[in-house]
């Protein structure tokens, strides 16, 4: 048992942050050359860190297709294993410059446009009173992109319809935050408000403004009909990539929009709604965070707020 930990012990001392930051570079960027360019360190030094790296866990951890390079099974697993790594070793230069006030806040946060036009004003707005001096940088994506932009680094907190099964990235941490509802938009004066209650069999006529194959509301709507047996072609007018446009065009008279929002927001005040929910049921926004990210007290507060939305 002591020649085991004496051997853990040397394998450990001889691994380097470097050989780890140039790996995974090596790993993102699919090459040696990339991850050169990205590291600004000479090809051959590149090759080295990795070998080095091959040396000490005694495995491939590239093989050679042609002229490229692909993780070889261990290096796959290696990567999954170091990058919370990573993520939490970076994010300890912000945890202290927070800790000794030598930085201002700076959170850098993706979300779609409905969720900033609806729900984010109030939490955004009490976030930058607690942290006058902080800087937020917003941008927006859909929900693929925005899992994307955290992946890469390029945004700390994403904000974003829960995604299927299928979209879940094993990087990223997810954190339900609140519910909203499938809901359907209809013009002004349009025949069907006169009705309580709507079916997605009222709508099958009707002029669609759909969100995309790829967004949650589209890829929910088209599981209720299937489950329903409805099987009629659809009246697409429109295809979307957010909310917010499905109702920009409702509101311009294009046909009856399909959404995940709120019934009494901003966005729906120009237009009719009627809960779509018991045939396609809930949706919730979500926080999606990398995993072995360790939260500043302000990205931390930021999330608290957001709880509170709804």
């Amino acid at each position: 048992m002591n020649v085991f930990f004496h051997q853990l012990a040397d394998s450990a001392e001889s691994l380097t942050m470097q050989q780890i930051i140039t790996f995974c570079q090596v790993y993102e960027h699919g090459g040696y050359a990339a991850a050169s360019e990205s590291l600004g360190l000479a090809g051959p030094t590149i090759w080295e860190q990795v070998r080095s790296l091959e040396k000490i866990y005694k495995t491939k951890l590239f093989d050679r297709a042609g002229r490229n390079i692909r993780p070889s099974a261990a290096g796959k697993v290696l990567y999954e294993m170091l990058r919370p790594i990573m993520a939490s070793v970076e994010s300890t230069f912000q945890r202290l410059a927070e800790e000794t006030n030598e930085a201002a806040q700076r959170i850098k946060l993706v979300t779609g446009v409905r969720m900033m036009l609806e729900e984010l004003g109030a939490p955004l707005r009490a976030f930058s009173k607690i942290y006058p001096d902080s800087n937020l940088r917003l941008m927006s994506a859909d929900n693929a992109t925005a899992q994307e932009f955290v992946l890469e680094g390029k945004a700390d907190l994403a904000l974003l319809i829960e995604p299927s099964q299928s979209m879940i990235q094993s990087e990223l941490n997810y954190e339900r935050l609140y519910p909203l509802e499938y809901l359907v938009a209809f013009p002004r004066r349009h025949p069907l408000i006169r009705q309580t209650k709507v079916t997605i069999a009222d709508l099958i006529n009707e002029p669609l403004i759909l969100g995309n194959p790829n967004t949650i509301v589209r890829q929910m709507f088209d599981q209720a009909r299937f489950r329903l047996g409805i099987n009629e072609p659809l009246r697409l007018v429109a295809e979307t990539d957010n909310s917010a446009i499905t109702i920009g065009c409702v509101q311009a008279g294009m046909g009856v929009g399909i959404i995940a929002s709120r019934p009494n927001g901003n966005l729906t005040k120009r237009a009719a709604t009627r809960s779509l929910s018991a045939e396609i049921g809930l949706v919730h926004v979500v926080a999606a965070h990398r995993k072995g990210r360790i939260p500043t007290q302000a990205l931390t507060k930021l999330l608290s707020l957001l709880r509170e939305a709804i």
